[in-house]
């Protein structure tokens, strides 16, 4: 066989050496969620509103409560650590969630009255007056890695502060977020700070969303995403999490071995490999929307979000 030569002139990025801009000043009003799955909208249930995260508004809230807190982000696979600061956690964000377009974040706020975050630390700009108090500030979570294309999603980032641990906190965002992900795109999302669509009015009024989506002032329509598939990946030791998605409807796929290398990984790569930390496996859960519609998915959760405790 004669020789050949495959050309390969891959060159790797240029690598940034200034620090990424991270939005702790910038107005609300001006900060891009730079989400590419679909309208952004605030989710409301009887206890519990998800504002989508802005730093000028939650982040010196949030930093604070979480400062030093490692063992409540153990499994984040997240460099920098965001229980390190309030800086830490501004570049923890930027780089990892709001840099990645299929990521969105939102603010768990306890509007219940029964959970507290005492002292509430002001953000930069002042919260307008429709805002929950900074003290019902509960945590976050957010949908991850979605594709408009293959109409999947994840929900991920769920990090709630202790004092709103082992109640309806978790059950309640949870839901709000697989309600965003799945219910039909004709559907009004669950929240009661925007209008219902108008009596009478059909789903041929309503142009569905497209792949891809193109975010503009006057395409924001207030209702779900309408996914055929949302997912949940947590650590394979995090039994906690792997719980509560199962809790949720969430069904067991398995576990994908070696998924991705993190600081919290607890299996060995080779020798030389390059791999300067563990590796993570990775135990999955998903729910369809068949599930959601069909096998009782929907109103399991819808069940879950009524409980009294």
């Amino acid at each position: 066989m004669e020789s050949f030569t495959f050309r390969n002139a891959y060159q790797p990025p240029s690598k940034i050496t200034s620090r990424v801009p991270t939005h702790g000043d910038t107005l609300p009003e001006e900060y891009d969620l730079n989400f590419n799955g679909g309208p952004v909208p605030i989710l409301s249930s009887s206890k519990v509103t998800l504002i989508p995260f802005l730093p000028a508004w939650h982040a010196r809230h949030y930093a604070h409560h979480l400062q030093n807190d490692e063992d409540l982000v153990k499994w984040m696979p997240y460099s920098p650590n965001p229980a390190h600061g309030y800086e830490e956690l501004l570049e923890c964000y930027e780089k990892n969630l709001r840099g990645m377009p299929g990521s969105v974040l939102f603010s768990v706020f306890d509007t219940s009255g029964k959970t507290s975050a005492q002292p509430a630390i002001p953000g930069n700009v002042q919260l307008p007056d429709w805002h929950p108090p900074m003290e019902t500030f509960a945590g976050v979570m957010g949908l991850l890695n979605t594709d408009r294309d293959s109409l999947v999603t994840e929900i991920g980032h769920i990090l709630i502060l202790r004092h709103a641990q082992r109640t309806h906190v978790s059950s309640h965002a949870i839901g709000l977020l697989m309600h965003y992900a799945l219910d039909h795109p004709y559907v009004e999302i669950p929240s009661s700070r925007v209008p219902s669509l108008r009596s009478g009015s059909s789903v041929e009024e309503v142009e569905p969303l497209l792949s891809p989506f193109v975010a503009s002032p006057t395409s924001q329509p207030q209702r779900a995403l309408g996914l055929r598939r949302c997912q949940w990946q947590c650590h394979h030791l995090n039994a906690p999490s792997s719980r509560a998605a199962q809790r949720m409807g969430f069904s067991p796929e398995g576990i994908i071995r070696m998924q991705r290398i993190v600081a919290s990984g607890d299996e060995p790569g080779r020798k030389g490999d390059g791999g300067f930390t563990g590796s993570r496996s990775s135990w999955v859960g998903s729910v369809t929307w068949y599930d959601w519609e069909s096998n009782g998915v929907k109103d399991l959760v819808d069940r879950q979000m009524s409980r009294e405790t």
